[in-house]
């Protein structure tokens, strides 16, 4: 799994980018998002996710936040 931060994520949308250390922007379907539904996601959020290739580029996918303790 790959981790990375919310760059932004549009409720209203249902669509977003995470970006990654290498600084590469994922984009993010709320179709992707495992734990909160498409809601709940903040810019600056640590993420977990997998890559999925798709026609239009890298998507991520089995998005789950990191929990902070």
């Amino acid at each position: 799994m790959a981790e990375g931060r919310i760059k932004w994520y549009s409720e209203k949308k249902g669509y977003g980018f995470i970006t990654t250390a290498e600084n590469k922007d994922i984009f993010l379907h709320h179709t992707g998002i495992k734990e909160f539904g498409y809601f709940g996601f903040q810019e600056n959020d640590s993420v977990t996710f997998d890559i999925k290739e798709t026609p239009q580029g890298k998507q991520a996918v089995n998005v789950r936040p990191i929990k902070k303790y």
